[in-house]
């Protein structure tokens, strides 16, 4: 499981280049969807160049979850650049694709699946819920959009 943290950067790990098909300037499109919400998101973040001659064993990634700011979802040339300020937290499943494209955010026009995992946005306040009663058919949890 991947863990992303509202209101920094964040540096997360993937196993992405050992598992791609293509060659030269490969970028990685990640798809994720909100388990309870089902909003779905989607973005290139700058992954950071491995320094080894080889493909490394994992791939970092540089996420910035910040609202305050404009989301920057395709471009980045560096970490810190990449910004989901929209996500929410709570669980995610994700699929991230290789493609050649670097400003692609269609699944359907990039090539293959790498990797297939699930994500946890951590809020600020460690994702107190927002939790109502629905009568007599139980109580319905769902995180709090603006969780800060």
């Amino acid at each position: 499981m991947i863990y992303l943290y509202q209101g920094q950067n964040n540096q997360v790990a993937a196993v992405c280049s050992r598992n791609k098909t293509l060659t030269g300037n490969v970028q990685y499109l990640w798809s994720i969807q909100h388990k309870l919400s089902g909003r779905k998101f989607r973005f290139i973040p700058f992954r950071v160049p491995p320094s080894v001659p080889y493909s490394p064993g994992y791939d970092l990634f540089c996420i910035d979850i910040d609202a305050s700011i404009p989301n920057v979802l395709t471009g980045a040339t560096s970490c810190g650049e990449t910004n989901v300020g929209t996500l929410i937290p709570g669980e995610y499943y994700v699929k991230i694709y290789e493609q050649m494209s670097t400003s692609n955010l269609d699944p359907m026009l990039a090539h293959d699946v790498v990797q297939e995992t699930l994500l946890h946005v951590v809020g600020i306040n460690q994702n107190i819920p927002t939790t109502y009663t629905g009568g007599t058919d139980g109580v319905f949890i769902i995180y709090n959009d603006n969780n800060n």
